[in-house]
């Protein structure tokens, strides 16, 4: 292997990187929105509402904390992507001396493109979470 191709090698790895870098970005964003609602709540149900909006809260409460578990998994599994990503860049360079560690890297990177699908999966699931409880939401104050 030469220079070249071995940098050319790793450029699909890091890339990956990148672009996992992004998604774990924009998953904490929305799992800090979520924790502001939940603490929002925590706030009202302290000061005292009345037992209407406290069912509202309670129902509510149940699915932005599934929500939260949902966001922490799918970073979880994009976080192991980068882990994936990154040690699979570093056995392409151990190529270098031994071509057997190139299976070592295709197995890295293989266990990369999972854990970004797992990770997409969830994501996409918690997305769906969150337009059903701003449905639900609506019907009790915008019938």
């Amino acid at each position: 292997m030469n220079a070249i191709t071995i940098i050319q090698s790793t450029l699909a790895p890091l890339l990956l990187v990148s672009a996992t870098g992004l998604l774990i970005l924009g998953l904490g964003n929305r799992m800090g929105r979520v924790i502001d609602r939940l603490r929002e709540f925590s706030k009202e149900v302290r000061e005292g509402v009345p037992e209407e909006r406290k069912e509202v809260i309670m129902n509510q409460k149940g699915v932005l904390i599934r929500r939260v578990k949902l966001c922490r998994d799918a970073m979880v599994q994009f976080h192991l992507t980068i882990l994936f990503a990154s040690l699979s860049s570093v056995f392409i360079f151990g190529a270098i001396i031994w071509e057997f560690v190139q299976y070592i890297a295709l197995i890295f990177f293989s266990l990369s493109l999972i854990t970004l699908l797992i990770g997409s999966v969830i994501a996409v699931y918690e997305i769906a979470l969150s337009y059903m409880a701003i449905l639900r939401e609506s019907d009790v104050y915008l019938k």
